[in-house]
């Protein structure tokens, strides 16, 4: 119950003046009566046979106190909080993505949002029934926590069971899933989080609470290990999200034992980068890990983790009989890891277990004696160096080409591709390029004034690198010995080489460490493994999931993963936050909704109900039982012996 006029309850300051009135009151009054001694023995009798007499004095009193009581009770006007109603169905999404783990007063965010939907259901009632969704989930498309019902008791429980995720918050796909099961304009969307910015485009009416509050926080926003040099090389990029410059102990740990610690000072709103280096030898495969020690309110992204790969051989195949190209000496030089296996085109008979397949001068027979992309093993990516009209598993439009003899100039290229990341190709000259249309798949990234130059697609788990040119021929162009052309292609084959581990992003992705993934990141798992072995990953908590196609989705916590091919561990891998956008815990609260007035044009009845005409009728009520009982307490004495008033 609430008042909505707090105010009347100053005229309970006139109770004890009435009080103090009764008893200060004077009951003096003059009567003529033949004996004092009559009078004494009857006013005796009478006393004698009345039961509770002092409560009947102190009666008229407290009636008059409880008039008081009823008339400011009612002049405060009392209101019930009742439920709204909607006429149609409503759609409660509770967010539980990685910032609602801030903590704010030794609450998450979630528990706060958890208390919000709780307190929503209960001031919120729907015809059709209600759904509760969440955000963030760890298998795809499992938003819906609890079907619609109208069961209160269900939806309570299903909101005391949500659990927090490290995944930062996507709301397309929950929005989505959200207008497909909203039937009609009647139906509402209330959405419970820390940040309304950039919601998506929907035609659903969404009410939003909000929670959270300024946070300070200090996080690890990028994470990279690597073998330099026979050396260790481990960067820790640390942003300062704070207002004030902050001085930070960054401590490495190699299994969870102290390796080395830098202090650094970091002004607001700033990142520092941090390195440490060292001898990796016995430090193979161990889970390195990077930790602030600091407290702050976001704990998630203090600590990252990898790790520390060993140096595997890189197998090349080459499929070439090109005399005048520069290619074969070029992939020796690459690295000491580097294997290298070329073959003339009539002996191809598929990848076989290379990671990465050049054709210098396209297939060997065309798409035909190729088998399409059969010949290729899962996982293998491939380059392709004048490929012609003989470049396989392409459309057939695609694969017409137009041959140009001409001197053509470099004019544009895709700076925004992390292989053209500080390579400057603008100056260079090719003769002899051919020029095609791009298939669905293609992404141009070198193009010059007749089209692309050198582009990039995709095909099944691979991607694949085009050189409309004879790159490494010099009589053709300066490609091969400029600087920047072998630079180029050493980018191309480092950016395939981190491709073709065992576990890889789904999605491509730039500077990334082998086996290091972020929260939400889809991993492609080769089957080189087996086909016929059962997959299975053991996630941070312990709990092992089953890999379904060699796709693993359930990255929702920051920590190692263990990979399992049947009960042989196969490889580990480590899944960390570095979102510079999550670490910031944007929040924009709203008032919640239940302190919102309800709109008619959102078909909500009132959210409460003032019930003042209840008290106003007792205190009606004992108004008239004080008037009754003021005028029977008087007592006559008939027959001329007495006549007295007790009032």
């Amino acid at each position: 119950m609430q008042f909505l006029n707090p105010a009347a309850f100053y005229l309970l300051g006139v109770i004890p003046i009435v009080v103090a009135l009764h008893f200060l009151k004077l009951r003096r009054h003059t009567y003529r009566v033949p004996s004092i001694m009559l009078w004494l023995s009857t006013d005796e009798d009478r006393r004698a046979n009345v039961p509770f007499q002092r409560l009947r004095n102190l009666l008229l009193p407290l009636l008059q106190v409880l008039f008081l009581l009823l008339v400011t009770f009612s002049v405060a006007r009392p209101a019930l909080r009742g439920p709204g109603s909607i006429s149609g169905k409503a759609i409660l999404i509770v967010d539980n993505a990685a910032s609602m783990l801030s903590m704010e007063k030794g609450k998450t965010r979630l528990e706060f949002a958890k208390q919000e939907a709780l307190k929503h259901i209960e001031q919120i009632s729907a015809t059709g029934g209600m759904m509760l969704m969440v955000t963030s989930t760890a298998k795809p498309d499992a938003y819906i926590r609890e079907a619609f019902t109208t069961d209160t008791a269900k939806l309570q429980n299903a909101i005391k069971n949500i659990t927090p995720t490290h995944i930062p918050r996507d709301l397309h796909p929950v929005f989505d899933a959200a207008s497909r099961y909203s039937e009609s304009p009647q139906d509402k969307v209330f959405f419970i989080s820390d940040n309304f910015e950039n919601l998506p485009d929907t035609p659903l009416s969404i009410h939003k609470i909000g929670v959270g509050a300024d946070p300070e926080n200090i996080g690890i926003v990028h994470f990279s290990v690597e073998i330099v040099a026979e050396q260790y090389e481990v960067l820790v990029g640390v942003q300062n999200f704070t207002d004030t410059r902050r001085d930070v102990d960054v401590q490495l740990a190699v299994e969870n034992a102290h390796l080395d610690e830098k202090t650094t000072s970091i002004p607001p709103g700033k990142t520092k980068s941090i390195l440490f280096s060292g001898n990796p030898s016995g430090l193979e495969r161990t889970v390195i890990s990077a930790r602030l020690r600091l407290t702050d309110d976001f704990a998630l992204d203090n600590k990252a983790s990898a790790i520390l790969p060993a140096i595997s051989p890189l197998r090349i195949l080459l499929v070439s009989n090109n005399q005048n190209s520069l290619l074969p000496q070029f992939l020796n030089s690459y690295g000491d890891h580097t294997k290298v296996n070329t073959i003339i085109p009539s002996d191809y008979h598929g990848t076989n277990d290379a990671d990465i397949a050049i054709f210098d001068g396209g297939t060997p027979s065309g798409q035909e004696a190729f088998g399409g992309f059969s010949e290729v093993a899962s996982g293998t990516h491939l380059i392709f160096f004048n490929p012609g009209n003989n470049l396989p598993f392409i459309a057939t439009e695609s694969r017409s080409v137009e041959t140009d003899t001409e001197i053509r100039r470099v004019i544009k290229t895709n700076e925004t591709h992390p292989l053209i990341a500080d390579v400057s190709l603008r100056n260079l000259q090719v003769r002899g390029t051919t020029h095609r249309r791009l298939p669905l798949s293609g992404q141009s990234l070198v193009e010059t004034e007749k089209g692309a130059l050198v582009w990039m697609g995709s095909e099944a788990d691979s991607q694949f690198l085009v050189f409309e040119f004879d790159a490494f021929n010099p009589k053709i162009s300066t490609f091969a010995t400029s600087i920047e052309g072998p630079l180029f292609v050493y980018q191309c084959l480092a950016w395939f080489e981190a491709r073709s581990t065992l576990l890889r992003p789904l999605a491509l992705d730039t500077g990334q460490t082998q086996h290091v993934f972020r929260t939400g990141e889809q991993i492609k798992i080769a089957r080189r493994i087996g086909d016929d072995a059962t997959l299975r990953v053991q996630k941070p908590d312990n709990k092992t999931v089953n890999v379904v196609d060699a796709m693993f989705a359930e990255t929702d916590q920051v920590g190692v993963y263990t990979l399992f091919a049947d009960d042989v561990q196969i490889e580990l891998f480590t899944v960390n936050l570095l979102d510079a956008q999550v670490s910031a815990l944007s929040h924009s609260a709203t008032a919640p909704i239940a302190e919102t007035p309800a709109v008619t044009a959102d078909r909500f009845q009132p959210m409460t109900q003032e019930v003042w005409r209840i008290p106003a009728l007792l205190a009606f009520i004992v108004l008239l039982l004080e008037w009754w009982f003021y005028h029977r307490e008087g007592v006559s004495v008939r027959g001329g012996v007495l006549s007295k008033g007790a009032v």
